[in-house]
């Protein structure tokens, strides 16, 4: 018996902008107990589309059979797994860090040094949002616990097919 190697898996998809696809979309994942760990769909270039991302715990098998039984949803177009090395991956958090004012300096300068923007500021708190990786967002949460968390809001994954890289002429 081989061992199963259980990983994440973003999975894109375009969709019609139809009544209850979403609804049926995350049907389709508790009817058959996979685990979807992100759910992101908008508005995309196609009137009357969206695309969605989402990101998926399965191993080889069960991607298979989530890729299949997405295909035979009426209101799917396409559906592809998006390996990570292939597309480009943003999140959106905001983080608001609940700071003592002989700190706030320290927050401040983490917050740029990381690419982040403050969006709001109070005498007892600084809130920013920060897009990036998933794995960047976490490090900037890792790096803020110390001055004290208040709040975390974050949109989930979304994710496009990079361009290949063009070949020298």
């Amino acid at each position: 018996m081989r061992d199963r190697q259980i990983k994440e898996h973003t999975i894109i998809a375009l969709l019609q902008n139809e009544a209850g696809t979403l609804n049926r979309l995350v049907s389709l994942f508790r009817r058959r107990g996979f685990s979807l760990a992100s759910l992101n769909a908008g508005d995309c270039e196609q009137p009357g589309y969206s695309r969605c991302t989402m990101v998926v715990t399965a191993d080889d098998r069960e991607l298979r059979q989530i890729l299949q039984q997405l295909e035979k949803l009426i209101d799917v177009v396409e559906v592809e797994d998006l390996p990570r090395v292939r597309s480009i991956q943003r999140e959106l958090a905001l983080i608001r860090v609940d700071v003592a004012s002989g700190q706030r300096s320290e927050v401040l300068e983490i917050v740029g040094v990381l690419g982040g923007k403050v969006v709001h500021l109070t005498q007892r708190s600084i809130t920013v949002e920060f897009t990036d990786e998933p794995h960047k967002i976490e490090q900037l949460i890792h790096m803020l616990e110390p001055y004290g968390i208040g709040e975390i809001v974050r949109t989930g994954l979304v994710a496009m097919k990079a361009d290949p890289p063009s070949a020298a002429n």
